[in-house]
């Protein structure tokens, strides 16, 4: 799996204003399943919250949106607008190929949301 940085300031993510808890694992009979525990953090032990948002891409030649969810933690649930731009700081896309359907997955994660007046000092 290969993990890249990406610049929150270049690449443009449109919340949708869905956010929720990023559930443990647990195995249940030889299978994986979402346990009723929250994820957290490795090293801060912040809970761990999927902030649904949209972005352009292109591939191919091709323009599309696609709809991912970036996982951040926080102490408490963000509150991220609905269709307005969101900045994270320490943006990162872990991309792999699934064997069983030779697709491109993405996997994002970020260090916590830029609050609005910190994004309008950036700005600035």
């Amino acid at each position: 799996m290969a993990t890249f940085a990406v610049d929150s300031s270049k690449q443009q993510m449109i919340g949708t204003g869905v956010v929720e808890p990023i559930m443990e694992w647990v195995e249940v009979d030889g299978k994986r399943r979402p346990g009723e525990n929250q994820a957290r953090h490795g090293d801060t032990g912040m809970p761990l919250w999927a902030v649904e948002c949209v972005y352009r891409t292109e591939e191919w030649g091709r323009a599309s949106t696609v709809s991912e969810k970036v996982g951040v933690g926080a102490i408490h649930q963000p509150n991220v607008p609905p269709f307005q731009p969101v900045r994270f700081d320490g943006l990162t896309v872990s991309v792999r190929v699934d064997r069983r359907t030779n697709q491109v997955q993405c996997s994002w994660s970020a260090e916590s949301i830029v609050s609005a007046d910190d994004a309008k000092k950036a700005a600035a």
